[in-house]
C-alpha cells in the first residue's frame, strides 16, 4: 500500500500534451521534491540532484555535466566500451540460451561506474554483479512512488547502502582524496585527476551552493548516476528487442541494426519513445502557478503522461503506436519524444544512452555519437540474438511501471563474432 503524502495534495492535475507537458517541464514553481517521508528518509534520493530546486539543482548540474561533455563521450564510445563489451560478451554468452537482462545490465555498469567514480575490475564478475545489485536495489527506490510496497523498499534500500557505501565508495573515496590533496600542495594538477562525478564533487564538496553536506550526501549522488546509467540502459536493450521481436520481420530489421549503427540508434530512439523508463512523471507545486492555461495550485500533485503524448500523431505522423525506426520527424521534435524529461531537469547522460539528435536526412558526420544502447543492440544482433521459443519474457512486477524486466531469455546463434 502506498504511504500517503504527510500534506496531502491540494489537487491532482494530469497533463498528456506534448506542448503542455513540456511547459510543465519548464516550469520553475513545479519541482521534483515529494514529501520526505514517502520518497526522500531512508531512501537513496534523499538530497540528489535530480530532486535538488532551484540554485542547488543548478549549481550541481555545472560541475557534474562536465562529465557528459562530446569529447568525453567519444572517448566512451570509440575507444573504451567498444573494446569492454566484445570482452564481456564473449564471456556472458556462455550457452545458446541465456537471459538477456543480466547480460544488459552488465554491459551498462561498467562504464556507468567508470563515469560515477567506481573502482572496480570490470573483468570481475562477481564485483560486476555486486555493482548491478546495488542498481537494482536503487531503481526500486527511484520508482518508490510505483513502489507495490514502499516500505520494504526502503528497508532494502538503506541494507544496500550501506554495503555500496562501504565495499564500493570508500575505498574509491580514498584513492581521490589522496590526489586531490597532491593537487592542493601543488605536486599534481587538476588535469591529472580522474574524470568522474565523485572526484568533482571530492573536489569542490565545500562550495557553499553545492549544498553537499555529510558524506552521506555525496555517496547517494554517486549511486544516482551509476543507477541511471546503468537501469536505463538495460531495460531500454531489452525493450528494443521485445519490439524488433514483433515486427513482421525482425530478422531483417535484426540484419539492419547489425550493419547499420545509425539505424540501431533510430531503433532505440523508438524504443525510447514508447517504452519510457518513466511512462508518467510526476511534478510537486512549490507555488501557485499555471500551465497551458491550467492553474495549479501549491501543493498540488502534477501527473505528466509521457506514454500519452509520445503517440501523438501530429507529431510522430501515422502510426503513431507501431514501432518504425525510418520514422520521419519534425527536426523540432525529439525522436525519443519526451522519455528523457525536459527543462532543468532533462536527463544529462541522455546522449550517453541515446545519442545526438539524428537530422532529418538521416546522415551524419564523424563527429556523431550513436550511443552505448544502439552499440549494446548492434552487438548482440550481430551474434544473431532471437527469442527464445521456449520460455518467456518476465516483466518486473514490483512496480506499476509496465516497460520494466526482471528475465528476457533470448538465443543466440553465434556465441562470439569477427564483426
Amino acid at each position: 500500500m502506498t504511504q500517503p503524502l504527510l500534506t496531502e495534495p491540494t489537487a491532482t492535475i494530469t497533463f498528456d500534451r506534448h506542448d503542455d507537458i513540456r511547459a510543465a517541464l519548464l516550469d520553475p514553481n513545479l519541482s521534483r521534491t515529494f514529501d520526505r517521508r514517502t520518497y526522500e528518509e531512508g531512501n537513496i534520493r534523499e538530497g540528489i540532484v535530480s530532486i535538488a530546486h532551484g540554485g542547488v539543482h543548478r549549481a550541481r548540474r555545472r560541475i557534474e555535466n562536465q562529465m557528459f561533455r562530446a569529447e568525453v563521450l567519444r572517448l566512451y564510445e570509440r575507444e573504451l566500451f567498444p573494446r569492454v563489451m566484445s570482452d564481456l560478451l564473449d564471456v556472458l554468452i556462455d550457452a545458446d540460451e541465456v537471459d538477456l537482462f543480466p547480460i544488459g545490465e552488465l554491459l551498462s555498469v561498467v562504464l556507468a561506474a567508470r563515469r560515477a567514480g567506481i573502482d572496480h575490475d570490470p573483468g570481475s564478475l562477481d564485483q560486476l554483479r555486486a555493482l548491478v545489485h546495488c542498481v537494482d536495489v536503487f531503481s526500486q527506490g527511484a520508482a518508490i512512488l510505483d513502489a507495490k510496497d514502499p516500505d520494504a523498499v526502503r528497508a532494502l534500500v538503506r541494507t544496500t547502502y550501506e554495503e555500496f557505501e562501504r565495499d564500493f565508495v570508500r575505498p574509491s573515496r580514498a584513492r581521490r582524496a589522496a590526489l586531490i590533496e597532491r593537487v592542493r600542495r601543488d605536486e599534481l594538477s587538476e588535469d591529472g585527476l580522474p574524470q568522474d562525478i565523485l572526484t568533482v564533487l571530492l573536489l569542490r564538496r565545500d562550495d557553499p551552493p553545492l549544498d553537499l553536506g555529510d558524506d552521506g550526501r555525496v555517496v547517494r549522488e554517486v549511486a544516482t548516476y551509476l543507477q541511471g546509467g546503468t537501469h536505463t540502459s538495460a531495460q531500454t536493450l531489452v525493450n528494443a528487442l521485445d519490439l524488433i521481436f514483433a515486427t513482421a520481420d525482425p530478422s531483417g530489421t535484426l540484419e539492419r541494426v547489425s550493419r547499420d549503427t545509425l539505424f540501431a540508434q533510430r531503433a532505440i530512439a523508438e524504443t525510447l519513445r514508447l517504452r519510457p523508463t518513466t511512462p508518467k512523471i510526476r511534478r510537486r507545486a512549490e507555488a501557485d502557478t499555471k500551465v497551458a492555461g491550467t492553474r495549479i495550485p501549491k501543493d498540488a500533485v502534477v501527473i505528466l503522461d509521457v506514454l500519452t503524448a509520445n503517440r501523438d500523431p501530429k507529431l510522430f505522423g501515422e502510426r503513431p503506436d507501431g514501432f518504425d525506426p525510418d520514422r520521419r520527424v519534425d527536426p523540432s521534435v525529439a525522436r525519443w519524444g519526451l522519455s528523457f524529461g525536459g527543462g532543468p531537469h532533462q536527463c544529462p547522460g541522455r546522449a550517453v544512452g541515446g545519442g545526438f539528435p539524428i537530422p532529418g536526412s538521416f546522415e551524419v558526420d564523424d563527429d556523431h555519437v550513436f550511443g552505448l544502447v544502439a552499440l549494446e543492440l548492434q552487438a548482440v544482433a550481430r551474434r544473431g540474438v532471437r527469442p527464445d521459443p521456449v520460455r518467456r519474457p518476465e516483466r518486473d512486477t514490483r512496480t506499476e511501471r509496465f516497460t520494466r524486466w526482471s528475465h528476457y531469455p533470448v538465443r543466440f546463434e553465434r556465441r562470439t563474432t569477427s564483426v
